[in-house]
């Protein structure tokens, strides 16, 4: 309190002589304990496999559907596939966001899943001053055809390298 009161009854320059370069001293430790939250860890999040009302002529299922709340992803038989949903960036810096998946078999709810391969890389987006984006990707090569009727889980993980908060 006595500083505050010494500082608002001494002169402007004084006063200006202070508060402004520990203003610029702050904003720049701000900024930099911003910029070492590259790379920051992912958060995934686990859903089942659920058929879609499409079967072949042998009555298997052609398409599984994912649904992980924020986004919503599909993989066909045939190898095709699709993953979309919305990020919310938080700040003025910039982020750049990145969608993963994978898919796997594991026990009812998806506890203890084998992962069959490590999480591949879907979309990626930069967004900054607190805009949300779209993450969307897929094509016609989903890497898991051959054990389709084995996936009963996904993971969708979102990682940010940048300023992430």
């Amino acid at each position: 309190m006595i500083v505050f009161q010494s500082l608002y009854n001494s002169s402007n320059f004084v006063r200006d002589s202070i508060v402004i370069p520990s203003l610029v001293a702050l904003t720049v430790f701000s900024f930099s304990a911003m910029a070492s939250d590259h790379g920051m860890a992912g958060a995934g999040r686990t859903t089942i496999a659920r058929q879609a009302a499409e079967w072949n002529t042998d009555g298997k299922p052609v398409k599984l559907e994912f649904d992980f709340g924020d986004f919503k992803a599909w993989a066909r038989r045939d190898g095709s596939w699709n993953a979309e949903g919305t990020v919310q960036h938080h700040g003025l810096m910039c982020g750049t966001y990145t969608l993963l998946l994978r898919v796997g078999h594991g026990n009812p709810g998806c506890m203890d899943v084998q992962w069959f391969r490590e999480p591949v890389p879907v979309a990626s987006i930069q967004l900054c001053n607190n805009a949300s984006g779209m993450l969307s990707g897929g094509n016609l090569e989903f890497r898991d055809a051959t054990r389709f009727d084995d996936i009963t889980c996904a993971e969708r993980i979102i990682s940010c390298s940048g300023t992430c908060k």
